[in-house]
């Protein structure tokens, strides 16, 4: 292994009252398979700062402006995922939407390759389903 197999993300915890904006993450190999959820954003590319990542994910993704943007967690998770070791180092920021509309909105949409997405409002503190980066809910108290 070496550096290139370490991925940078960035990531926007929006909240709504107690609710966390998450979507739904599916297996890799068999999208029938729901494997938790995570909050919305994505990977750092090269000679950007995480902070602008979280701000460009959500408008890439979202069509949507966020502000306050505030960093709240680092966290470093090294997995395995069928059979493959991964190493990923996630920024969260804390953020909020500048369109207030969208906290009415029980289901938001968003996009990424070309396919389209739901994003909801979910409480942490329920029972099930893992929340994504490993480590949120703990960390949020």
């Amino acid at each position: 292994m070496n550096r290139a197999d370490i991925r940078i993300k960035a990531n926007a915890l929006i909240r709504r009252g107690r609710q966390i904006l998450v979507h739904t993450i599916r297996d890799k190999f068999d999208s029938s398979i729901m494997v938790g959820y995570r909050i919305p954003g994505g990977h750092v590319e090269f000679g950007e700062y995480s902070h602008d990542t979280a701000i460009r994910e959500i408008k890439e993704e979202m069509n949507a402006d966020i502000t306050d943007v505030k960093l709240f967690h680092v966290f470093e998770n090294i997995f395995s995922y069928h059979d493959k070791p991964h190493h990923e180092i996630i920024f969260v920021y804390t953020a909020k939407f500048v369109d207030q509309t969208l906290y009415q909105m029980n289901t938001l949409t968003g996009v990424e390759n070309d396919r389209s997405f739901n994003l909801i409002w979910r409480d942490p503190a329920e029972n099930g389903v893992p929340i994504f980066p490993k480590g949120l809910v703990k960390v949020m108290g």
